[in-house]
């Protein structure tokens, strides 16, 4: 299967408030998402496929950047799509997009027991830094807290003056 990533938008709502309701016991409100799409701080893609007259939604994210610090807030995927390397792909694409902005050092809380996204993001290089006792309150489940600095990449420039990761 074949996605395509580009940036969020508010037509893009509906698929995803579904996708939201499918993925987590407490889900974001639809005015969470507006403020996210209305925030100058917060950056918003999709990883669809054509379907029909609209595009279908298969992953979202949500995330903020400060100066260096990236600090991803929302990730999921459609049930009928996961395990097909989608949330992946988007993953890396943020990351290389965070960096261009001067993204370095990366975190996020992930539930204890959510292991495929622990593990998803594990494969991406994050690392457990720390417990966020009781994070969860809606299961007073743990947060773990992960983290990745990405600095070991330095950008270098073509000869067409375009950068680009080694």
């Amino acid at each position: 299967m074949r996605w395509l990533i580009q940036e969020l938008e508010q037509e893009h709502l509906e698929q995803i408030m579904q996708i939201e309701k499918a993925s987590f016991p407490t889900p974001w409100t639809e005015g969470m998402f507006l403020s996210e799409l209305t925030s100058p701080r917060s950056y918003h893609f999709v990883a669809t496929r054509e379907g029909g007259q609209k595009a279908v939604v298969l992953c979202y994210i949500f995330f903020w950047i400060f100066m260096e610090e990236v600090h991803i807030l929302n990730l999921a995927t459609h049930p009928n799509f996961r395990k097909l390397g989608i949330a992946s792909s988007l993953l890396l694409f943020v990351l290389d997009f965070a960096y261009r902005k001067g993204g370095i050092i990366y975190l996020l809380e992930v539930r204890e027991g959510n292991r495929a996204a622990v593990s998803l993001y594990q494969k991406m290089g994050f690392s457990a830094w720390g417990i966020r006792k009781k994070y969860y309150t809606d299961t007073g489940e743990d947060g773990i807290l992960m983290g990745l600095i990405y600095a070991d990449r330095l950008y270098v420039t073509k000869n067409d003056k375009q950068s680009h990761l080694p």
